[in-house]
C-alpha cells in the first residue's frame, strides 16, 4: 500500500513539474533587439515618393483588443467583473474600428492592444486579419498593402485565475506606402518578482522603415508603454530607452514619428493629475516623464493646447470606470522629429466613445525639404 502511495506521489509530482516547465518555457522572451516581422504588396502600395510631395497622416489607436465599452474589466478597477469580451462586440467593434480607419484614410495607422489567433480572451480570433478584410477599396485592393507586428504578450499559458490560456497581443503599424525594414525594441520591464516579471507584459517599440528614391528612410515607431507605472520608474526607464533610439536616429539624420499609448499624463502643470486624483479615478507620478520628449520635439497634443479651456478636446482617454462618463486624461501621443513640420493634428473623440478605451489621435506632417542621408 505504502509502495503504492508513494508511486503516485512520485508520479504526481513529475506531472506536476513537467507542467510548470511547459508553463515557464512557453513564454516568449524576446531579444534586446529583434528583426520584426512585416509583409507588403509592393504593387499595390503607393510610391514613397509621395511623401516628399503631400502631408503624411499618421493616426494612432488603443483598440483595447476590439473589447468594446461594455466591460469593466478586472483590472480596470478593484473588482471589476468581466475578464474577457464576446464574440459579437469584437465583431461590433471591429467594424467600428474600421470604419473610423476608413473615414481618416490615414497614410500610416499605428495600433496597440490588438491580439491574434493565439489568444483566449478575444477567443483565439486574428484580429488584424478580421480588420484587413474590411480595410479594402471598392475593388478589392487592401487599403494597407504593407504591414508590420512586434507582440508585446505572448505565452502558451498565464497562470492567472482570470486568464488561464494562452495570451498573444502585439503593436501593429499599417502603411500605404511600403515598408523597408521593420524592428522591434525591447523596452525596460517593470520591477517585479522573478515569477511575476516573467509572466507579465514585455513592452516594446516597432519601427518601421520606409525607404524613399533619393535613400532617405523615413522611421515610424509604434510603442505601447507600461500602465500603473507610478512609483515604479518605469515610465521613466522606458522614455529613457527611447530616448536612445530617437539619438541614433537623430545623429544620422532620418526624420521620425514616434506614437502611441504612452500612459503617462502631459506635462501640463499638474492639471489633469489633480482632477484625477481628487475624482480618485487615477494615479500619476507627480512630474511628467513626458517633458524630456516635450522640451526636444513637437507633440500632438502641443503642450499650450493642454493648458487652456479647450484641453478636454486633446483627451484620449476614456476609462472603463463607472465614476467616468467621458474622456478625462491623455495618455496617447504622436511626437516628431526637428525633419517634419505640422500642418494639422486633432483627437476624434465625436464618434469613437463606444469603441475603446482610448480614442485615436492624428496628426499630418510635412517633411522639410534639406537633403537628408539616413540609411
Amino acid at each position: 500500500m505504502f509502495k503504492a502511495l508513494s508511486y503516485t506521489l512520485s508520479s504526481l509530482a513529475l506531472v506536476i513539474t513537467v507542467g510548470l516547465a511547459w508553463i515557464w518555457h512557453g513564454v516568449r522572451v524576446p531579444e534586446a533587439i529583434e528583426i520584426a516581422p512585416f509583409y507588403c504588396s509592393t504593387t499595390q502600395a503607393q510610391p514613397s515618393d509621395q511623401i516628399a510631395d503631400r502631408p503624411l497622416k499618421v493616426l494612432s489607436f488603443n483598440v483595447q483588443y476590439m473589447a468594446g465599452k461594455s466591460y469593466i474589466f478586472f483590472y480596470d478597477i478593484d473588482g471589476g467583473p468581466d475578464s474577457r469580451p464576446s464574440n459579437e462586440d469584437i465583431s461590433l467593434t471591429t467594424q467600428k474600428v474600421a470604419d473610423i480607419l476608413r473615414s481618416e484614410n490615414a497614410d500610416i495607422v499605428l495600433l496597440q492592444e490588438i491580439n491574434d489567433a493565439g489568444d483566449v480572451r478575444t477567443h483565439n480570433r486574428d484580429q488584424l486579419a478580421e480588420l484587413q478584410l474590411l480595410l479594402t477599396t471598392e475593388t478589392g485592393k487592401p487599403l494597407y498593402p504593407c504591414y508590420a507586428d512586434a507582440h508585446y504578450w505572448q505565452a502558451d499559458f498565464i497562470p492567472h485565475p482570470k486568464v488561464l490560456g494562452p495570451v498573444s497581443m502585439k503593436l501593429t503599424t499599417l502603411s500605404k506606402y511600403p515598408i523597408h525594414t521593420a524592428t522591434r525594441h525591447q523596452l525596460p520591464l517593470v520591477e517585479n518578482n522573478a515569477f511575476s516579471q516573467h509572466f507579465y507584459f514585455h513592452r516594446a517599440i516597432l519601427e518601421t522603415a520606409i525607404l524613399l528614391p533619393n535613400q532617405t528612410i523615413v522611421s515610424i515607431l509604434n510603442t505601447h508603454f507600461d500602465a500603473w507605472g507610478a512609483g515604479t520608474q518605469v515610465n521613466q526607464q522606458q522614455i529613457a530607452a527611447t530616448q536612445t533610439r530617437l539619438d541614433e536616429l537623430n545623429r544620422k539624420d532620418v526624420p521620425w514619428i514616434l506614437g502611441g499609448d504612452l500612459n503617462i499624463l502631459p506635462p501640463d502643470g499638474g492639471h489633469q493629475q489633480s482632477d484625477l486624483s481628487r475624482n480618485g479615478t487615477g494615479h500619476y507620478d507627480k512630474d511628467s516623464a513626458l517633458n524630456v520628449l516635450y522640451q526636444r520635439y513637437g507633440a500632438v497634443p502641443p503642450l499650450d493646447n493642454l493648458q487652456g479651456e479647450k484641453a478636454a478636446n486633446w483627451y484620449t482617454h476614456l476609462p472603463n470606470n463607472p465614476k467616468v462618463n467621458l474622456p478625462d486624461r491623455t495618455l496617447d501621443y504622436l511626437f516628431y522629429s526637428k525633419g517634419w513640420g505640422i500642418k494639422n493634428s486633432y483627437v476624434r473623440q465625436h464618434d469613437t466613445l463606444t469603441v475603446s478605451d482610448h480614442l485615436p489621435i492624428v496628426g499630418e506632417f510635412v517633411i522639410k525639404a534639406r537633403p537628408l542621408h539616413g540609411r
